[in-house]
């Protein structure tokens, strides 16, 4: 795997990319990347700030197609950590309804020797049905050891009223996992841990500032999911534990709560304030913008 990136782009370049390959274009979860594109084996992020980062094989090649060389700054190439590990995941970040979930998920060493068949299965849960994902729960939840943080809506109602930043959320969920885990697994505490990125080492660590018992040495890395079995197992776990959390919630409240941020969504949230005044904070986001 091979990291290129470009610092302060002109935007006809980026406009260039972006036109050339705009059927490629997926979304980010990442507040500070302005475009996201999968292209094959290529990940192209490109920031608010106009830095381009190419991950990928091929990296260099789509670079000099657009006559970026001379302008390369940096080209790093990712330490992998090998099993046993520890991987991070969250879900709900991009969804109007329902809580924001973590986990973290201790993948042993002989893990795809003792079960080819559902290592093969194992993949980011944004790839996966939805039905599917309660099945592989099932085949997975007994043979990792895992934990979840559920941030529910209420709470992280309050939580974004006070610190106003979600991914300052999404770190103290994280902490809040893995200190579940190591308090129930001590024998786990020298383990690598790798997380799936969606901030730098840095950030993270200021984040949690105001944190008890910080969990420290996490190696951070983007697109993990795709690249370590231990986050694929905690993004699946972690999304099971969001649609369970869906379902009950539309039980409770006898209501529908589509996933995602659509405008057919957009129409419901702004539904359910009109009323639903007094128990929409209790399923609803409610710092997301509803406005169409």
């Amino acid at each position: 795997m091979k990291n290129l990136s470009f610092k302060k782009l002109d935007k006809k370049i980026i406009d260039k990319i972006i036109e050339e390959n705009k059927q490629f274009l997926i979304d980010s979860n990442n507040q500070n990347i302005k475009f996201l594109l999968k292209i094959n084996d290529l990940v192209l992020s490109i920031y608010n700030t106009n830095t381009l980062l190419i991950q990928g094989n091929n990296a260099l090649e789509f670079s000099l197609k657009y006559n970026l060389k001379e302008d390369i700054i940096s080209k790093k190439v990712d330490k992998y950590i090998e099993l046993p590990n520890i991987g991070c995941d969250e879900v709900g970040v991009g969804d109007f309804f329902g809580p924001l979930v973590t986990c973290c998920v201790y993948v042993e060493k002989e893990f795809k020797k003792k079960y080819p068949n559902l290592s093969t299965k194992i993949t980011d849960s944004k790839k996966i049905t939805d039905s599917k994902i309660y099945s592989l729960f099932k085949e997975i939840s007994d043979k990792v050891i895992w934990e979840v943080y559920i941030l529910k809506n209420q709470k992280y109602n309050q939580a974004y009223n006070i610190y106003k930043n979600t991914h300052i959320l999404k770190a103290i969920c994280h902490n809040q996992a893995l200190k579940r885990l190591f308090r129930n697994n001590g024998n786990l505490k020298d383990i690598p841990i790798v997380m799936d990125q969606f901030a730098s080492e840095k950030n993270y660590y200021n984040y949690l500032t105001d944190q008890k018992d910080v969990i420290k040495k996490i190696h951070f890395e983007t697109k993990a999911e795709s690249k370590y079995i231990s986050v694929a197992c905690a993004s699946i776990i972690a999304r099971y534990h969001f649609l369970e959390s869906i379902r009950v919630l539309e039980e409770n409240y006898n209501i529908q709560l589509p996933l995602g941020a659509n405008n057919k969504v957009k129409e419901l949230v702004n539904k359910y304030k009109a009323e639903m005044k007094g128990k929409v904070e209790m399923f609803t986001k409610l710092h997301f913008n509803s406005e169409k």
